[in-house]
C-alpha cells in the first residue's frame, strides 16, 4: 500500500495508494494496517510521511518550535508562544500520534528510523495535544495543576526522556560512523543523526541546554513514585493507545482526546526502571559515574520488584515472567542493565562476578599501572586480553618513563616487555618478527634473559596443550639460533630456578638434547673474540686487478638535468648549466620541469633570446623565483631575481641589443614588484628604504603613460601604487583609471586629508568607486528574453562579485594607518546611509567628510560592505591592536550582525586601551559605555549594564533604573556580585530602595555597606 500525503496531480494513481484523508473517513483503516504481520509502508514510514508535509509547506515554520540557545538571549515572554496550525496539519499531526502506541512508545524504535526534526516534532505534538493546545514548545516551568494531570505527566516524562536521549545517540552515531568523501551515484545514506539533517545541530543545541531541567523533572517523577514503595500494590499508569487520539470533526475545531481510552496499564516500578535506566545512560555519557550508579542500582531496584510482581499477577495477563523487548512501555534489554553495572563496577557486589582481566589492566592503568605485573601474568594463563591492548599499555609505559610523566619501577617496563614476549610467542610468533624484543635484548643483554625465564616459569608450569608447546618450542629455537649472543649452555640452570624439579622434563619439551647438542657444537655459534677472521677483511691493501672504469656520457646527463632541477640557488643553477653547456650545447634545459614559469612576459622574452646560456639561465631562475613567491617566500624570490638582473645587465654591457635592453626593463620591474611584496608579507619590520623604493615605483608609473613601447604589466603597476600608498607618498596621485584605480584614489584622498583641505568634503572619485563596487544594479539598456528576465542575468552576479574580490584583495594590502582610517569612514559612511538607523550606525572618524545621500539606495547591499569593514578590521588590527576608533567601530560591526557578545568584548577592548586600563577618561568613553550597556542588555545582563551606564560624564540614569528594576532569570547576571562596582551614590539608593523588603534584608545590608564606603 502506497500513502499518497498531497495531491495525486493528473497522472493515474495506483490501485493501492491510499490518500492520506482516507484515514480520516475509515477511522478503522489505519489500524487494520498496522496490525498486518508486515505493513508496508511501516508504522515510522507512515509517521514520517504525516509530519513530513508540515515541513515542506512553505507557511509553515519549522524552526519556531526549535529554539536556538546560541541566538541573542532576551527576556522570558510572559505567555508561551503560540503557533497557528492549519486543520490539515492537525489532522496530520494526530495520524501521526494514533500510529506511535502501535510501536508501544518505544524510543528506541523511533530514534532508530526517523529524522531528528520528525522526533522533535513528535515529542512536541504529544506535549501539545496533552496539555490541550497550551504548549506548541514544552516550556522549562509548568504549572503544577496541569502536571497533576496524568496524560500530562506521560506526555512530558516521554519528552524529557528523549530530551536526555538525543544528544547521547547523536554522538554515539557520529562517532561509529564517518560522512562518506564523495557521494556514490544512487547512494543512500543515513539521515537519522547526519550533522547535515535539517535543524540537526539546533535541535542538538536545544537538548543539551535542556539537559538540567529535563534530569530535574524526570527526578521528581521518580520520587513522586518511589515516595510510595511501602504501598501494598503498586500504582498503575495508562498508556494512551490508537483511541485515545480523536480525530476532527468537520463542525468543531476543538480537539477532545479520550485519554480514558484503552485498558492497557503498566505498573510504576516499569516506569521507574525506564526513567532510571535513561538517566544513568545520560550521566554515564557525560562522566558522572557516580550518579549513574546511583540511578543503575534504582534501575535494577525496579526490576526486581517488577519482576516480583509479574510473578503474582502477571503482565497483561499472558506472561508470568518479565516480558524483556515486550513490554507496553519500557525498551531496554536485561543485557543493557548488566552491561552498565559491569561497566560502573557493580559486579561484585549485585551479580557475585570476578572482573575481567581486560577490565582489571584498565582500572590497573586508570591508577598509573598498579599490579600491572599480576594481570598479565595472570593473562599469560588466561589469554583473556588482546594482544594490542599489551602492547599499547608497554608503549605507554615507555612514553610515561621517558617524559617524565610520573615515576615508575626502574624494571617495570623491562618485566612489562617479557611478559608481553611470551605472550606474542604463545600466539605462535617468533623473536624475528618482534624487533622491539630484539632491541631489548641487544640493549639489556643477560639480565633479559634472566627476566624471560622468570616470565614463562609460570607457564611453563600450568596445563599447556601440544600446540603451546610447540609455539614455545619454535620461539626459543629461533632464539637460540639468533645474533642476540644468549648463554644457552645455561638454560638448565634457568629452568632450575624458576620451575623447580621439574625444570629437566620442561627443558626437554622446549629444546630436546639433539637440538641443543647441535646449537652448542655450531661453529657459527662460537664467540667472537676466538672467531678467525681472514686477512683481507682486516686490510686495505687487496690484491686485485685493475680494472679500467669507463663512464657513460648519457647517465652523467642526466644526474646533472636531476641536480638542476632539484637546485634551489641561483649559484646552483649556473653551476649546472655551466657543466651541461660543455656536454650538450644546443640542447634546451629550460623545458626540463613544467613548474619553471616565468611571471608575466618574462618567459617570452627568454624564448626570444639567442639559444645560450642567458637563455636558459634567466628561464629557469625567474620560473623558480615564481614558484617561491607562491609558496609565500617572497624575501628568497628577491634574491633570486636580483641576481639574475645583475647577470642580465652584465650582458648588456654598453651595448645597445633591443632585446636584452627590452628584457634588463622587464627584469627590473619585477624586481621592484617583488621588493614592493616583501614590504607587505615583512611589514612593519620590512628593513626596506621606502623612499626609495617609493621613488623607483613613481618611475615605473611614469614609464606606463610615457608612450614607450616598453611599459610594466598591469600587476606591477597596481604594486607600484599600494607601494606609494603605504609609504605615504601622496602628492600627485590624481585620477587614474585602470590598474591601481583604487590606489590612486585613496591617495588621494589622503593627501586632501593630510593637507588640511579635507574641510569641506573628501575627493569624489573613491566616492564613486566604492558605489560601483557595492552596486548590484545594471546600467544602460538591457536585452531581455521572453519571460522578461535579462538575458546576461548570469554575468552580472558574477561580474559584481569578481569586482568586490578585486576591491577586497586591495584593501588586504593596506598598511599605512591613516589610509585605513579613511577607507573604513568611507565604508562605514555607505553602510549608515544603505540603513538609516542611528541606533545601529558605523561610528569612526572622517565619515563626516564624504557625501550625506546615495541615489537609488535600493541597489546596494550592506551586508557585503559590512563584510569588507570586517575583513579590513581583522587584518589592520593585528599590525595596529591599540587602534581605539578602530576597535569601537568593530564592536558597532558586531552589533550590527547581532552579535552581541562579540561587540561587548570589542567596546572593553576599546575603552581599556583609550583610557590606560581605565586610569584616565578617553574622548568617546561615554558613547562607548552606551553601547556597551546595550550589549549586556542584549544578554539578559542588567546589573552589568546598569554598573556600566556610571561611567560617562553623565551617567544614564534612566538606562540603569529600567536595569535595576528587571527581573532577569540568567543566572549569570549575579546582581549582588556587582555591589562592589557600584560607586554612585543615586545609583546605591536605588539598590537600596528596591532591596527595602523583609526578603530581601541581606542585600539591603550589602548595598548600605557599600552606600557608606562610597
Amino acid at each position: 500500500m502506497d500513502v499518497d500525503l498531497l495531491r495525486p496531480g493528473t497522472v493515474p494513481i495506483s490501485p493501492d495508494t491510499v490518500l492520506w484523508f482516507e484515514f480520516l473517513l475509515d477511522p478503522t483503516l489505519l489500524k487494520r494496517h498496522l496490525n498486518k504481520p508486515n505493513p508496508e509502508p511501516s508504522g515510522c514510514q507512515l509517521i514520517e510521511e504525516f509530519l513530513s508535509v508540515d515541513a515542506k509547506n512553505q507557511n509553515s515554520k519549522l524552526s519556531d518550535r526549535v529554539v536556538d540557545v546560541d541566538g541573542p538571549s532576551s527576556p522570558a515572554p510572559s505567555t508561551p508562544t503560540v503557533l497557528q496550525f492549519t486543520r490539515k496539519q492537525l489532522a496530520l499531526k494526530i495520524l501521526a500520534l494514533k500510529v506511535a502506541p502501535s510501536l508501544n512508545w518505544n524510543l528506541d524504535i523511533l530514534e532508530k528510523k526517523l529524522p531528528p526534526h520528525i522526533q522533535q516534532q513528535l515529542m512536541q505534538d504529544l506535549v501539545f495535544m496533552a496539555t490541550d493546545t497550551a504548549f506548541a514548545v514544552p516550556p522549562l516551568e509548568i504549572q503544577s495543576d496541569l502536571l497533576q494531570q496524568l496524560h500530562v505527566q506521560f506526555a512530558l516524562t516521554l519528552y524529557h526522556r528523549w530530551v536526555l536521549r538525543f544528544p547521547v545517540k547523536s554522538a554515539l552515531f557520529v562517532k561509529s560512523s564517518k560522512l562518506p568523501y564523495a557521494h556514490l551515484p544512487g547512494a543512500q545514506g543515513d539521515i537519522t543523526y547526519n550533522p547535515l539533517n535539517q535543524n540537526f545541530e539546533k535541535i542538538l543545541r536545544m537538548c543539551e541546554s535542556s539537559r538540567i531541567q529535563s534530569i530535574r523533572y524526570l527526578e521528581g517523577i521518580i520520587a513522586y513514585y518511589e515516595g510510595t514503595l511501602g504501598r501494598r500494590e503498586s500504582r498503575k499508569i495508562k498508556i494512551p493507545v490508537m483511541e485515545t487520539f480523536v480525530h476532527l470533526t468537520e463542525d468543531s475545531d476543538d480537539m477532545n482526546h479520550d485519554w480514558n481510552a484503552g485498558d492497557i496499564y503498566i505498573s510504576q516500578y516499569e516506569l521507574a526502571m525506564q526513567v532510571h535506566f535513561d538517566l544513568c545512560y545520560n550521566y554515564f555519557f557525560y562522566g558522572q559515574h557516580d550518579l549513574a550508579k546511583k540511578h543503575i542500582l534504582g534501575c535494577r531496584e525496579n526490576s526486581n520488584l517488577l519482576e516480583r510482581e509479574i510473578a503474582t499477577y502477571g503482565y497483561g495477563g499472558i506472561h508470568k515472567e518479565i516480558p524483556w523487548e515486550n513490554f507496553y512501555y519500557a525498551s531496554m534489554k536485561k543485557e543493557d542493565i548488566l552491561g552498565y553495572i559491569r561497566a560502573l563496577n557493580l559486579g561484585y557486589e549485585l551479580l557475585n562476578e570476578e572482573p575481567h582481566l581486560l577490565q582489571k589492566l584498565q582500572e590497573s592503568i586508570a591508577n598509573h599501572y598498579a599490579g600491572i605485573i599480576g594481570i598479565l601474568q595472570a593473562d599469560n594463563l588466561a589469554r583473556e586480553i588482546p594482544l594490542v591492548h599489551r602492547e599499547v599499555v608497554e608503549l605507554d609505559i615507555q612514553g610515561s618513563a621517558s617524559s617524565g610523566a610520573f615515576t615508575v619501577a626502574r624494571d617495570l617496563l623491562n618485566r612489562v616487555s617479557v611478559l608481553n614476549a611470551i605472550r606474542y610467542a604463545l600466539e605462535g610468533g617468533i623473536p624475528s618478527t618482534h624487533p622491539e624484543f630484539l632491541n631489548k635484548f641487544k640493549t639489556i643483554g643477560i639480565k633479559y634473559f634472566d627476566l624471560l625465564f622468570w616470565a614463562i616459569g609460570p607457564v611453563l608450569t600450568s596445563d599447556l596443550s601440544e600446540k603451546d608447546w610447540e609455539n614455545l618450542r619454535i620461539f626459543f629455537l629461533h632464539l637460540a639460533t639468533s645474533n642476540c649472543k644468549l648463554p644457552i649452555d645455561r638454560i638448565d640452570d634457568y629452568l632450575k630456578k624458576y620451575v623447580g624439579d621439574a625444570s629437566e622434563r620442561v627443558r626437554r619439551k622446549l629444546i630436546c638434547d639433539e637440538n641443543l647438542d647441535d646449537i652448542l657444537n655450531d661453529p657459527n655459534a662460537v664467540d667472537d673474540e676466538n672467531m678467525d677472521i681472514p686477512r683481507e677483511l682486516l686490510t686495505d691493501d687487496w690484491e686485485m686487478p685493475n680494472f679500467d672504469f669507463k663512464t657513460v656520457p648519457e647517465l652523467e646527463m642526466g644526474r646533472l638535468k636531476k641536480r638542476l632541477v632539484e637546485a634551489s640557488t641561483a649559484e646552483d643553477i649556473r653551476m649546472r648549466l655551466v657543466k651541461l653547456a660543455v656536454m650538450s650545447p644546443s640542447s634546451p634545459l629550460w623545458k626540463l620541469s613544467p613548474s619553471w614559469k616565468p611571471p608575466g612576459g618574462l618567459g617570452m622574452a627568454f624564448i626570444s633570446l639567442p639559444r645560450g646560456f642567458m637563455q636558459d639561465f634567466g628561464y629557469i631562475v625567474s620560473g623558480l623565483a615564481r614558484a617561491r613567491v607562491e609558496a609565500g617566500c617572497s624575501r628568497t624570490a628577491l634574491s633570486l631575481l636580483s641576481v639574475l638582473e645583475n647577470e642580465a645587465r652584465s650582458q648588456l654591457g654598453v651595448g645597445s641589443d633591443p632585446t636584452l635592453y627590452r628584457l634588463c626593463r622587464q627584469l627590473s620591474w619585477e624586481v621592484l614588484f617583488l621588493q614592493v611584496n616583501v614590504m607587505l608579507s615583512e611589514w612593519p619590520n620590512h628593513r626596506l628604504n621606502l623612499s626609495a623604493l617609493a621613488n623607483k615605483c613613481k618611475a615605473c608609473i611614469a614609464a606606463a603613460t610615457s608612450g614607450d613601447g616598453i611599459v610594466p604589466r598591469p600587476q606591477v603597476l597596481e604594486g607600484c601604487w599600494i607601494c606609494l600608498v603605504n609609504a605615504c607618498e601622496w602628492e600627485g596621485a590624481g585620477v587614474v583609471s585602470g590598474p591601481g584605480e583604487a590606489a590612486a584614489a585613496v591617495c588621494a584622498a589622503c593627501f586632501e586629508l593630510q593637507r588640511g583641505k579635507a574641510g569641506r568634503k573628501f575627493p569624489r572619485p573613491l566616492w564613486d568607486y566604492a558605489l560601483s563596487i557595492y552596486n548590484n544594479g545594471t546600467s544602460g539598456p538591457v536585452k531581455r528574453t521572453a519571460g522578461g528576465l535579462p538575458s546576461h542575468s548570469r554575468d552580472v552576479p558574477n561580474a559584481a562579485s569578481e569586482a568586490r574580490n578585486a576591491f577586497n584583495a586591495f584593501l588586504a594590502t593596506l598598511r599605512e594607518p591613516l589610509a585605513v582610517s579613511v577607507v573604513l569612514s568611507l565604508l562605514a559612511r555607505i553602510y549608515n546611509l544603505i540603513i538609516d538607523d542611528t541606533s545601529v550606525e558605523l561610528v569612526v572618524e572622517y565619515t563626516n567628510l564624504w557625501p550625506s545621500n546615495i541615489s537609488n539606495i535600493n541597489n546596494y547591499n550592506s551586508k557585503y560592505v559590512l563584510e569588507t569593514i570586517t575583513e579590513l578590521l581583522e587584518r589592520s588590527l593585528k599590525y595596529y591592536p591599540y587602534n581605539t576608533s578602530w576597535l569601537r567601530l568593530y564592536g558597532d560591526v558586531e552589533m550590527a550582525c547581532g552579535r552581541w557578545a562579540p561587540a561587548l568584548r570589542r567596546y572593553l577592548c576599546a575603552l581599556a586601551a583609550g583610557t590606560w586600563h581605565f586610569a584616565k577618561r578617553a574622548p568617546d568613553e561615554g558613547s562607548i559605555t552606551r553601547r556597551a550597556a546595550r550589549c549586556c542588555q542584549a544578554l539578559a545582563s542588567p546589573a552589568q549594564a546598569a554598573a556600566l551606564c556610571q561611567l560617562p560624564d553623565d551617567p544614564d540614569y534612566v538606562t540603569a533604573f529600567k536595569c535595576f528594576a528587571e527581573k532577569s532569570s540568567n543566572a549569570a547576571d549575579a546582581m549582588d556580585g556587582y555591589y562592589g562596582c557600584l560607586w554612585d551614590g543615586t545609583l546605591l539608593e536605588v539598590a537600596v530602595a528596591l532591596h527595602n523588603r523583609p526578603i530581601r534584608r541581606a542585600r539591603l545590608l550589602r548595598a548600605l555597606t557599600n552606600q557608606y564606603v562610597a
